[in-house]
């Protein structure tokens, strides 16, 4: 007799309007039409997958969602119909548990929700733990590259206490995401089965307003709220400005010992979720802050999520970065005698024969018969806001300003060919289109890319890291760097070898890649048995091909020749102090 399908930890739902059991094979999608004709809430689940769902109304897509990052998938929404209008919602598997089996899904419609009980005995979390070390010992390269067994050793015998006395999956959160970024790794990434606003109340207890760290500064964020936009915030709830940037820099990683990254993302990326894991939600909040030259205190009634969440897709500084993000690459002028090349991420192709990749040849080709043209002697880089994406377009860049040929890496390498533990191992959307769907294609897949041993290491094969030679047309002139704590992977790659082998002068803030190293590549992510958390890292190592500076030490970022900072003023113009940082060195 087939097993009854069960979502752990959710508890019951109320007033249920309707449910629906379905089983969705790989690569379909499955297509529900809601039985309501009420205001609702629906919930999509699955213990066997990472589930992305997204709402229709007359055929025009409404949303999209993928709150949960695990395996044990729960997606909700609050569904509010229009008379006499036809809707659908969609539900397709982002990644599967290992062998890609058919993934059972439960669609609820209820007029109510409750919170997700995530409670678990202290063996649990023990076990998930230990389970979470031997991951990182047999498959992570990067381990032990800026911390040594000692440290290591320290850091575990530490969160094995904490684990011990947690109370609830947030507790043990904490102590595994600590752990996390402790190893020195962007590319690291450890989560919460489900989005933590599920497992928090429905009361409206969020915080009123929202914050932005602008040089170590915490500022107001919004437009149209009780504190004026722009000011400085001391203190929350008797927490100064300086301990909420420190905790919630710990779920946020960087290469090496990388700090901007880290204590400014949480307050762009972190405010639906991992401000409440860190500091709880509050009925009323006593905000400190400075206005003026002069310090008041105001106490307000927390908000709804939902119209926290609206605030935080409104808040101020997003216009300025939608505007500079709008574009993957643009070539524009900036003034007498000088361009701006803007690169915002290398993902928009997946190698050289992606016509999306030819495409963006061209594009460089014709930056170049316009600088030549025109006799350009500056030019602007503007890697800003760029994570990376595909080793193959950077290469295409540098190829344009290198006086010398180059490689990806000196040399780069894994711990195995063949898969550990791989019962715990989720199959990605990355690996499900390449076409890899269990534990055998990926060990054929790392087989040819890492075929060589020496002394238990496996180094990726000389024919897949060529040297590369500088394009034909090469630009001579003056190079500007613009890079911001958000350029990693292979966007600061490209930044490294930019510093290392060009006269460019680097503006900016310390990246959150590496400058020397990075664990890179290939992601593999795997699920601890008992919460369902999931974690992720790039498990190759790779050497870049940089040189010694004697401004860059070992662990850190591209460091630039020239750091920006913003005034509150600049702030609330939303000045461009990059662009402007250029223009006064070019008049000097």
């Amino acid at each position: 007799m087939a097993r009854p399908f069960i979502v752990p930890l959710l508890l019951i739902l109320n007033s249920t309007y309707a449910q629906t059991n379905s089983e969705l094979k790989p690569g379909d999608t499955l297509k529900y039409t809601p039985k309501s004709h009420h205001p609702s809430w629906i919930s999509i689940q699955s213990g066997d997958a990472n589930l992305g769902v997204a709402l229709f109304m007359e055929g025009k897509k409404l949303k999209e969602q993928d709150d949960s990052r695990g395996i044990k998938s729960v997606e909700r929404f609050y569904f509010i119909p229009e008379k006499g209008k036809k809707y659908q919602v969609k539900v397709w598997a982002k990644s599967y548990a290992e062998k890609s089996k058919p993934a059972k899904v439960s669609i609820t419609e209820s007029k109510n929700v409750t919170v997700l009980d995530g409670r678990f005995s202290p063996d649990q979390l023990v076990e998930d733990l230990r389970t979470f070390r031997s991951i990182r010992e047999k498959a992570n390269s990067g381990l032990y590259v800026y911390r040594t067994r000692k440290e290591i050793d320290s850091i575990y015998q530490q969160a094995e206490t904490e684990a011990r006395n947690s109370n609830n999956i947030f507790d043990f959160y904490k102590v595994i995401a600590h752990v996390t970024g402790f190893e020195g790794s962007c590319h690291n990434y450890t989560d919460l089965p489900n989005h933590a606003s599920y497992y928090l109340t429905q009361k409206p207890e969020y915080l009123p307003v929202t914050l932005k760290n602008v040089d170590g500064r915490l500022l107001q964020d919004s437009k149209d709220v009780a504190l004026p936009l722009g000011a400085e915030i001391l203190s929350v709830n008797g927490v100064p400005a300086k301990e909420m940037i420190s905790r919630f820099s710990t779920y946020y990683f960087s290469d090496g010992y990388s700090m901007p990254y880290k204590e400014t993302a949480g307050f762009e990326r972190g405010m639906l979720d991992k401000f409440y894991i860190e500091f709880g939600t509050h009925k009323n909040y006593v905000i400190s802050y400075r206005w003026n030259g002069t310090v008041k205190e105001v106490s307000l009634p927390g908000i709804s999520l939902d119209n926290f969440k609206k605030l935080q897709d409104s808040r101020y500084s997003l216009v300025f970065d939608k505007k500079l993000l709008s574009e993957k690459y643009s070539f524009t002028k900036e003034g007498e005698g000088i361009y701006r090349l803007s690169l915002r991420g290398f993902d928009f192709a997946t190698g050289k024969e992606d016509p999306a990749y030819k495409k963006f040849s061209v594009f460089l080709d014709q930056m170049m018969d316009t600088l030549e043209r025109e006799k350009i002697e500056n030019l602007i880089i503007d890697l800003r806001g760029n994570t990376g994406g595909t080793g193959a377009l950077y290469e295409k860049v540098f190829s344009f300003f290198t006086p010398r040929p180059f490689r990806d890496s000196q040399y780069a390498y894994t711990l195995f060919n063949e898969v550990p533990m791989e019962e715990k191992l989720v199959i990605t959307p990355l690996f499900l289109s390449n076409g890899v769907k269990d534990k055998h294609g990926l060990n054929a897949y790392l087989k040819q890319l890492y075929p060589k041993e020496v002394q238990g290491k496996y180094y990726w094969a000389d024919d897949k890291n060529p040297s590369i030679m500088p394009n034909e047309r090469t630009f001579k002139g003056q190079l500007y760097l613009l890079v911001d704590q958000r350029v990693a992977s292979a966007a600061s790659h490209l930044a490294s070898l930019i510093k290392s082998y060009t006269n460019a002068v680097v503006i900016g803030k310390e990246t959150v890649g590496g400058y020397y190293e990075h664990n890179g590549h290939l992601p593999l992510v795997y699920e601890l048995p008992n919460t369902g958390i999931q974690t992720g890292f790039s498990i190759v190592h790779v050497i870049q091909d940089a040189q010694n500076l004697p401004d860059q030490k070992r662990g850190q970022g591209i460091i630039p020749h020239i750091k920006v900072q913003q005034t509150d003023q600049e702030f609330l113009d939303q000045t461009d102090v990059y662009l402007k940082t250029v223009s006064e060195l070019r008049k000097q």
